[in-house]
């Protein structure tokens, strides 16, 4: 799940803008298009189903789904520590599914998707104090956004006064903003936004770090739309920015030598696919997660529970796949982390009439954080909230507590079915979210903290993962699953919502 300042994808002109670096996919089976939405003579449903949705939810269980997060672990130790969209660690994660689904019987398809990737050459931040102290500071240069000179720039650093966000040019008054570096706490008027406002009163470039309750976490964010971002920026640590801010205003004050470099990059990924040979191919119910991370992280939690779930969910409807009601798309997206790449191309390049016959989306993110919540994405209406209601019957009946949000409050790559019309549902765990006392008090954990700590962190492991909470919302992504794909009635309700 990227960090970004908009709610959708659509912002770099990302239909073919989708990032990886993927030259070791095997070539055979690059370069598929998407599906046929026929089922090959003789493979349609016939009979009841071999399974019941209860029975696919029990055997979707959090412990297998975990052998399958302990391979991707493996995998990031082995690639340097992550998993990231453009890195050996999203390969090596493409070929562990796709031979899982070989082994139980499925055909493997790989959807090639090009797309513009940013590569970052540099990414320096020296700080010096009156008093002729010196430190190197990390930072994350923010994607998409304009470069230094190869030499960098030298200048003082000035921040707002505080109770000022940066979101106004009077923000500024009395600061001497003019050739200088600014440094920011992200706002909800937006980044790109303040960015803007510090490039009005005169700024060279901007410093920026996110507050939250882990203070030494940095998240690198994307500059998008980028015409929006019209001087340098990156990242530093909510501790790191607050030092920094605090040199800017003592006498002594504090200058900068800020490089940050990066240029565009042509590159190719893979949406990975595999459907059931059975099943109404005019009714397809399509059960996706994104299978990369962001290069700073393994991307156990974000978004590997769900890309787990998703295969062993696969692997136990494979000795039942020609028994289906309605036919099974399962898929796992390529750089979602650069905004719903893979996604986005996929649905992109769906004709009207295979748009028409995808019935329902599940898609699913951050499931299991070490202090999770539950939440279920219900917009209100529609066939969307219909399938809402199929998962809050199955916490319901099982005592499990969570809450309603609107699908859009996660950006994933559910929204990019929904913008084409299409009925989504899905879960998360919570992310950047701080949980208070009454969401302690519901789902336990911790309250004036993230959902999810280590998200985007190099910490996003295997043992940060809840082990409770990955069973219980992986069966009821499993559940839901097989109400829409081994009965009759879940895909009649969600068309006729609408």
């Amino acid at each position: 799940m990227p960090v970004f300042d908009r709610p959708l994808r659509h912002t770099l002109g990302l239909a073919a803008a989708a990032a990886l670096s993927l030259a070791c996919l095997s070539a055979p089976q690059a370069g598929a298009a998407p599906l046929p939405s026929s089922a090959p003579a003789g493979t349609a449903a016939t009979g009841r189903a071999a399974l019941s949705p209860e029975q696919l939810a029990d055997r979707v269980r959090g412990r297998d789904v975990a052998r399958h997060l302990r391979a991707f672990q493996r995998i990031s130790d082995a690639s340097g520590g992550n998993r990231g969209y453009n890195r050996p660690g999203f390969t090596r994660s493409v070929r562990y599914v796709a031979g899982k689904l070989a082994a139980a019987g499925y055909r493997v398809e790989r959807q090639r998707v090009p797309y513009t990737d940013f590569d970052i050459a540099k990414e320096r931040l020296s700080v010096r104090t009156g008093s002729g102290d010196g430190r190197n500071v990390p930072v994350l240069m923010t994607r998409f956004t304009p470069s230094t000179s190869a030499a960098g720039l030298d200048a003082r650093v000035v921040a707002p006064p505080r109770g000022k966000t940066g979101c106004a040019a009077s923000d500024y008054e009395g600061v001497a903003a003019r050739g200088a570096v600014v440094v920011l706490a992200r706002d909800a008027c937006g980044f790109g936004h303040q960015q803007q406002v510090a490039a009005q009163v005169g700024a060279r470039a901007v410093v920026m770090y996110y507050p939250t309750p882990s203070p030494r976490n940095n998240y690198r964010l994307m500059g998008l739309p980028r015409e929006n971002f019209v001087i340098p920026m990156g990242m530093v640590s909510q501790t790191d920015g607050e030092r920094l801010a605090r040199q800017a205003a003592s006498h002594d004050g504090a200058r900068v030598r800020l490089t940050l470099r990066g240029q565009d990059v042509r590159r190719t990924t893979v949406n990975l696919i595999a459907e059931t040979r059975g099943g109404d191919p005019d009714d397809v119910v399509v059960m996706g997660g994104h299978l990369d991370s962001v290069p700073e992280a393994p991307g156990i939690d974000d978004n590997g529970s769900t890309a787990a779930t998703v295969l062993q969910t696969a692997l136990e409807l494979a000795p039942h796949q020609d028994r289906v009601r309605n036919k099974v798309r399962f898929m796992w997206w390529g750089a979602e982390e650069l905004i719903d790449v893979g996604s986005g191309y996929y649905v992109d390049h769906l004709s009207p009439a295979e748009r028409g016959r995808i019935a329902a989306v599940l898609n699913a993110e951050l499931l299991a954080p070490s202090n999770y919540g539950r939440f279920v994405w219900d917009p209100g209406t529609g066939g969307s909230h219909r399938i809402a209601e199929l998962f809050a019957g199955y916490f319901e009946r099982r005592g499990l507590p969570f809450e309603r949000q609107d699908p859009g409050a996660i950006g994933s790559d559910h929204l990019v079915f929904q913008e084409a019309g299409i009925p989504v549902g899905g879960l998360d765990g919570g992310n950047l979210q701080v949980k208070t006392p009454e969401q302690q008090a519901r789902f336990g954990g911790t309250a004036g903290q993230m959902f999810d700590p280590c998200y985007h962190q190099p910490c996003d492991r295997l043992a940060a993962i809840d082990r409770t909470a990955l069973d219980t919302n992986a069966r009821a992504l499993a559940w839901v699953l097989g109400e829409l794909a081994l009965r009759d009635g879940g895909v009649r309700g969600i068309r006729a919502a609408g």
